[in-house]
């Protein structure tokens, strides 16, 4: 992990809920049925952009984003199986609630046009293959920024997302370098499991 010590960290952010109001209505109307699991990520991803915004206005085609995430849309499959008992569902309602709505919100809403990928997998396990991810696009100049983004479930059973805006060693902004600890807290996505994560 040595590489990824290398990372700058730029801003993190965190969402405990679906925070669908703070996005425009051109945004919201984009994807208005979107799962509330895609809503929270773009939240956390709002909040470490926060400050950011000088380098959102330079570089929004070449900042990528990596969400990772194993609990698929369920608030969407909630909702279909909830109509389904009813004898039948509305598909056009379930267009933009792919577990790839994890990554598509985000850069519907902040424009962002680099690299993306969505790993769906354990925040834990995907953690340190979203960052070895982002140290290769960074290095390899495929992207000027990059954004790693978890969703799971707190212990109380809401949704929770975590995000690190990343750049390269040789970033000029205000950063500090990539730590266990914050790699442990992206992994985590829980307030409390931090050990047993």
């Amino acid at each position: 992990m040595n590489e990824l010590h290398k990372l700058i960290v730029a801003g993190s952010g965190e969402a405990g809920a679906s925070q669908r109001d703070l996005f425009d209505a051109r945004v919201r109307a984009t994807v208005r049925y979107a799962d509330p699991a895609a809503w929270t990520t773009a939240a956390a991803v709002m909040s470490a952009l926060a400050g950011a915004e000088d380098l959102l206005a330079k570089w929004q085609h070449e900042i990528g984003i990596i969400a990772i995430s194993d609990q698929g849309p369920g608030g969407t499959i909630a909702e279909v199986l909830a109509e389904g008992s009813k004898g039948f569902s509305q598909p056009m309602h379930y267009a933009a609630a792919s577990p790839g709505t994890l990554v598509g919100v985000p850069c519907i809403a902040f424009g962002l046009r680099g690299p993306t990928m969505n790993l769906t997998m354990v925040p834990r396990d995907g953690v340190p293959v979203a960052l070895t991810l982002c140290a290769g696009w960074l290095e390899r100049k495929i992207a000027k920024l990059m954004v790693v983004a978890t969703c799971g479930t707190s212990s109380s059973g809401d949704l929770m997302s975590r995000a690190l805006l990343l750049a390269p060693p040789e970033f000029s902004e205000p950063g500090t370098s990539l730590t266990e600890a914050e790699i442990a807290w992206l992994a985590a996505v829980e307030p409390d499991s931090g050990a047993s994560a």
